[in-house]
């Protein structure tokens, strides 16, 4: 099969961005999901493109849209395009000296909901001219693609084209609901925690350090409850599904939950936050991360 047929002004970027999100979701729903834009508009962009290039894209396979040999051909020069556009983004938001327009914050669900959506009504009212887009994601986006400004993690970042500040820990507690305790009594010592319910997330999260930690000392309990969303896991021990590893901050104070075993310390989670190196002069993102370290290291 011969490569596409490359025609001078015809290859639009909007349909490039909109080939690399197919490419990479191997589906129109996912790429119109990453790109927030209608399942219609990515097929119909899609089909501009390959009438630009004179060849079929993408054929259907059992495990989604296959790429063409043009696909793979096209796919190098798509992503030279891709790191330009965005390396002229960043360097136009870095240049930027005002805390204007939007800043792209992501983070696991339990810090989104129960740290900094009640702060950001303080913080837009300080800073008028930012709008804040706060996506509640565990999966690691990509910062070198622009899918976030600055993202919160639980690790220090690998990529050595990052920019990561530690921002301090996050506490842990056992936790149960006063119904469950009633129901299956208070564990005494960390051996009474093998004949009681545990609330973990997914098998994915075994190796994490606080999951691996109640795993090891609670060996031998029935594993009740898995879920990949920590608002899930707080919700579902609330109820009274068993004992969970929580936020000990966001709970401490709530009558829902019980301290269970107070004495035994699980290792904390360390905060980063990460952005890329050519934001950090950008206004609205040095504001935000000013911010995110205070609500880090606040009592």
């Amino acid at each position: 099969m011969h490569g596409p047929r490359y025609v001078p002004g015809m290859l639009a970027w909007d349909d490039l961005r909109i080939f690399l999100a197919v490419h990479r979701t191997r589906s129109h729903a996912g790429a119109a999901r990453a790109l927030r834009v209608a399942p219609t508009t990515v097929g119909r962009r899609l089909a501009a493109l390959e009438a630009a290039v004179g060849a079929r894209l993408f054929t259907r396979a059992p495990e989604g849209l296959a790429a063409t040999a043009a696909a793979r051909a096209l796919l190098p020069r798509a992503e030279r395009v891709e790191a330009e556009v965005l390396e002229a983004e960043r360097e136009l938001a870095g240049a930027d000296a005002r805390a204007t327009g939007t800043v792209r914050i992501t983070c696991g669900d339990g810090w989104a909901t129960y740290v900094l959506a009640p702060a950001l009504p303080a913080f837009l009212a300080a800073h008028p001219g930012l709008t804040v887009e706060l996506v509640g994601d565990v999966r690691a986006v990509d910062l070198t693609r622009g899918e976030a400004d600055v993202a919160l993690r639980h690790f220090r970042p690998r990529e050595r084209s990052l920019v990561a500040r530690r921002l301090g820990d996050e506490r842990l507690g056992l936790y149960a609901a006063p119904a469950y305790l009633a129901r299956r009594g208070t564990p005494r010592t960390a051996q009474d925690l093998a004949a009681h319910d545990l609330v973990l997330f997914e098998r994915e999260l075994d190796r994490a350090p606080g999951q691996a930690w109640l795993r090891e000392v609670a060996a031998g309990a029935r594993v009740a409850l898995r879920t990949r969303t920590t608002t899930a896991m707080h919700a579902a021990c609330a109820a009274g599904a068993g004992v969970a590893l929580l936020m000990a901050e966001v709970v401490a104070s709530d009558p829902r939950y019980v301290r269970v075993l107070p004495r035994l310390e699980p290792p904390p989670n360390e905060i980063w936050a990460v952005t890329h190196p050519d934001l950090r002069a950008a206004a609205r993102v040095s504001v935000a991360l000013r911010w995110l370290t205070e609500l880090a290291r606040r009592p």
